[in-house]
C-alpha cells in the first residue's frame, strides 16, 4: 500500500505542477484548430446571407401572428 501511494506522489509531481492541465489544455485546444476546416470568403457570405433570410423570415411570421392574435384578443374581449 505504501509503495502505491508513493508512486503516485511521484506521477502527480512529474506533472509540471499547477498550471501543467490549463497548458496542456491549451496546446491540446491549438491542435485541434489547426485541423479545423475553415470556410472561404464565399462560403461565409452565402451563409451569413441564409442566417440573415431565415432570421427576417422569421421575425415577419412572428410580427405577423402577434397582429393576428392582438386583433383577436381586442375583438373577444374589448
Amino acid at each position: 500500500m505504501g509503495k502505491k501511494r508513493a508512486q503516485q506522489k511521484q506521477s502527480q509531481s512529474k506533472g509540471g505542477g499547477f498550471l501543467a492541465g490549463p497548458r496542456r489544455f491549451s496546446r491540446d485546444v491549438r491542435g485541434e484548430l489547426r485541423r479545423v476546416s475553415w470556410p472561404d470568403r464565399d462560403q461565409l457570405r452565402q451563409s451569413t446571407a441564409v442566417v440573415l433570410i431565415i432570421v427576417i423570415v422569421l421575425a415577419v411570421y412572428v410580427a405577423a401572428v402577434d397582429f393576428v392574435f392582438q386583433n383577436l384578443v381586442r375583438l373577444i374581449f374589448l
